[in-house]
């Protein structure tokens, strides 16, 4: 007994001793790169690297595979034993695999993980206590049966000791090999119960740095993941496609450090926009483009690099069929974690569009996300359809956000206060004009009666104590008339957000949205200093129905412009019981209500949106600018932004807002973004007792000669090639990128402190440069 319990605390204090090193070496990694980002912010995760050129030869024969189907591109091949997969690019003859059983890094994995690595499906499930486990379709106890069909097959798979069978359907076409599992073919016992799938889940994998490349992932603009040995992570990257579920629970993110990212930001951490990922094995020369074509409101992006689980690197998608929430046990709200008793009903589909040499990377995949899937993103007929070549050189707009009334907390209750008049409006805009800001996009803040954070969500009325709208409609009207032909313009727009709001602007009992535990759907700041701390979550049907009241109240007074946050970007649903609105319903009705209201509606800007409004809308705003900064991703990409580029405006959170130093200026122009800020009248010591209280700065007197100093650098560059797509971006060196558009234009950016010579090129330390190519096929450029 003595022996055991030495043997023990010597267990204990040599896993205390793993835990602390692996911490110690985990944050000496995350400050030796805050410290390297003092000095050279461009050689940060924040930036992207200059790319590697290797040759990759694949590690992968097809002893022991049949081939089952072909297209003009591919063929697909399976051990139908085990359902591992192989695929054969015809145009490379590269052969992308799983995993090799002769490798010391598969023999090192544990059983379980040798079945999942080598399986055409990873199964997560729940036991009757709601504990989660995996399982490899090439699992000895899995039987499986198969029928070739037309340019494919059909696997049925029956977990036999968990009494869940189901079908899974591979094609193949063109370039791409489809993934599906048909809801109606899956069938569950008494016992276990089915939490999500993962369609091949090592395809594409690789060991260590083994292979010169990248996993890509949509984390907020894209983030690369590039291939490195096993590092001390304690965490993977994993976001939910749309953002959390919060019909379902409030979930928990941790970073690599397992600690909490503080919800006091002014700016929430980015979300999976669109549902995407990638692999590159050798730039330039082998990748595959992963597309979430159905079920997509029910996936996560999932991707786990060398050193966590195994040496392996990969990255795939998870469906998601059931999750744990939080059902109370007490009236303070504690409780327990149990499994959703019912599954998410949906079809699943992935397709894998693979690609060779010059697409073979990040670039590659998002033109051809953006090209291949241009009648879903943006619509058959799209505003900027025919801006491809543009040859106008005429100023881009600059997007100025101004509140204009709030309420301020007294002794006793409330009261709503001016913080922007309409005349003070007036100044701002002659004013900047004059400084040779030609086109403003003014978007209208707190013009709700009650103010910005106390109006009602379910009311309509202007607030009076700012002034009369109309008649800043009216200066507005004449002033486009009377400068025609001068090319200065001003949009007037009213932005609104009827989803995430105040205790002040909604009825607790009716309007908030409910989750499956019954709980209303709320969020809170840790800063409990905060007045306002706690924000509510509208109930989904309502908050389109008031939508759509407002803008046809507004459209009545004559506003035809509309802005809308929170809507096109948080997807949940209301779990009322008997009342069910799941997520995929809530999905149709934020595209019914949307497409209704662009359909009547002038102009439309959506900020941060998912992917699957971007059709109904003319702008997009806040487009987010930079990745979540985990310490195993290596890059971050403006992917999100060349899928946009030419097609929709996007314009950047608000520079005075943490994104104003020169970096972030210069970032905006390789992002191809346009200028925006957040501006009162008001100073913000006269917000002290407001909800804007904890706003850094927004006294427009502070910032007016800032925001005509960044615009003008950012206009003098990117009114080149407004409304051109991005069809190249390449890193020259460390801090130096050059951005090449389809009209010809190419723009290069020097972050560094020193100047760089393209040949006849010459581009200042920390400065843009536009140049016109000479060849635009080669990219050659000059003065």
């Amino acid at each position: 007994m003595q022996e055991n319990k030495s043997n023990l605390k010597t267990t204990a204090i040599l896993s205390l001793f793993f835990a602390i090193t692996t911490f110690v070496l985990s944050f000496s990694s995350a400050f030796a790169q805050s410290i390297q980002t003092i000095g050279n912010d461009y050689l940060s995760n924040r930036f992207t690297r200059p790319e590697t050129i290797a040759f990759v030869k694949s590690p992968f024969t097809l002893d022991g595979y049949t081939k089952i189907a072909e297209s003009s591109d591919l063929e697909l091949w399976f051990n139908l034993e085990t359902t591992s997969l192989r695929v054969v690019d015809k145009r490379s003859g590269y052969i992308w695999g799983d995993v090799s059983e002769e490798t010391d890094a598969y023999k090192e994995m544990n059983a379980t993980y040798q079945s999942i690595a080598r399986s055409l499906v990873l199964l997560e499930y729940f036991d009757e206590r709601g504990i989660s486990n995996v399982v490899g379709s090439a699992d000895e106890e899995v039987k499986k049966s198969w029928k070739k069909i037309q340019n494919g097959i059909i696997y049925s798979l029956f977990f036999e000791p968990l009494e869940i069978r189901f079908d899974v359907r591979i094609t193949v076409k063109d370039d791409t090999i489809k993934f599906e599992l048909p809801q109606n073919t899956i069938k569950e016992g008494s016992k276990f119960t089915m939490a999500s799938v993962v369609f091949a889940p090592f395809l594409g994998s690789t060991i260590s740095d083994e292979i010169n490349g990248y996993a890509f992932v949509p984390d907020g603009p894209g983030a690369l993941i590039r291939f490195s040995k096993p590092a001390h992570y304690l965490n993977w990257f994993e976001k939910r496609v749309y953002g959390k579920d919060y019909a379902i629970e409030n979930l928990v993110t941790v970073n690599d450090l397992r600690a909490n990212r503080p919800n006091d930001f002014l700016r929430e951490e980015p979300t999976a926009l669109i549902p995407v990922f990638g692999i590159v094995h050798g730039v330039d020369q082998n990748a595959f483009l992963g597309i979430i074509t159905s079920g997509q409101e029910y996936s996560a992006i999932i991707s786990y690099p060398s050193g966590l689980l195994s040496n392996y690197n990969w990255t795939s998608a998870k469906f998601i069929y059931r999750q744990k929430y939080l059902q109370p046990t007490t009236r303070s709200g504690a409780g327990i974690q149990v499994a959703q008793k019912y599954r998410n009903i949906f079809d699943a589909a992935l397709e894998i569009s693979f690609l060779t040499g010059k697409l073979a990377n990040y670039v590659g995949m998002a033109k051809y996300y953006r090209d291949k899937f241009a009648d879903q993103l943006f619509g058959k007929v799209h505003k900027y359809e025919n801006q491809t070549n543009a040859t106008s050189k005429s100023d881009v707009p600059l997007y100025l956000s101004v509140i204009v009334s709030d309420i301020e907390k007294m002794l006793i209750g409330q009261r709503v206060i001016a913080i922007s008049s309409v005349e003070q409006i007036k100044q701002i805009l002659k004013e900047l004009t004059s400084k040779g800001i030609n086109r403003i996009v003014l978007l209208i803040e707190g013009w709700q009666d009650g103010g910005l954070h106390g109006n009602k969500v379910g009311k309509f009325g202007l607030e009076k104590k700012t002034g009369d709208f109309l008649d800043l409609l009216k200066y507005v009207v004449e002033f486009n008339t009377m400068n025609k032909s001068n090319g200065k313009s001003v949009e007037l727009y009213f932005v609104d957000n009827v989803t995430k709001v105040t205790e002040k602007q909604l009825n607790l009992r009716k309007e908030v949205g409910l989750n499956l535990s019954q709980s209303i759907i709320t969020e809170e700041r840790d800063n409990k200093d905060l007045w306002l701390y706690k924000s509510y979550y509208v109930r989904i049907d309502l908050a389109s129905e008031y939508l759509s009241m407002r803008v046809s109240k507004l459209l009545k007074l004559g506003f035809k412009n509309f802005a809308v946050r929170e809507y096109a970007n948080k997807l949940y649903g209301n779990l009322k019981m008997n009342a069910e609105i799941h997520r995929f319903k809530a999905k149709k009705l934020v595209e019914k209500t949307l497409s209704d209201i662009s359909s009547i509606t002038d102009n439309l800007i959506l900020f941060e949106p998912n992917d699957y409004t971007w059709k109904y809308a003319d702008t997009i705003g806040s487009a987010p600018m930079n990745s979540s900064q985990y310490l195993f991703e290596t890059d971050t990409v403006p992917f999100l932004q060349i899928v946009l580029s030419g097609r929709i405006n996007y314009f950047t959170p608000y520079m005075n807002n943490g994104f104003f130093s020169k970096m972030d200026v210069l970032k905006s122009i390789d992002y191809g973004a346009y200028p925006s800020f957040l501006i009162t009248w008001l100073d913000n010591a006269s917000l002290k007792d407001t909800p804007l209280w904890d706003y850094p700065s927004t006294r427009y007197e502070d910032w007016k000669e800032k925001i005509a100093e960044i615009y003008k650098t950012i206009n003098s560059v990117l009114k080149y090639v407004k409304g051109s797509k991005i069809v190249d971006r390449i890193v020259l060196k460390p801090g130096v990128v050059k951005v090449v558009y389809d009209n010809g234009y190419e723009i290069y950016v020097n972050y560094t402190k020193e100047i760089y010579k393209d040949g006849s090129v010459t581009v200042p330390a920390e400065s843009p440069k536009v140049v016109k190519s000479i060849n635009s096929a080669n990219g050659v450029g000059s003065k």
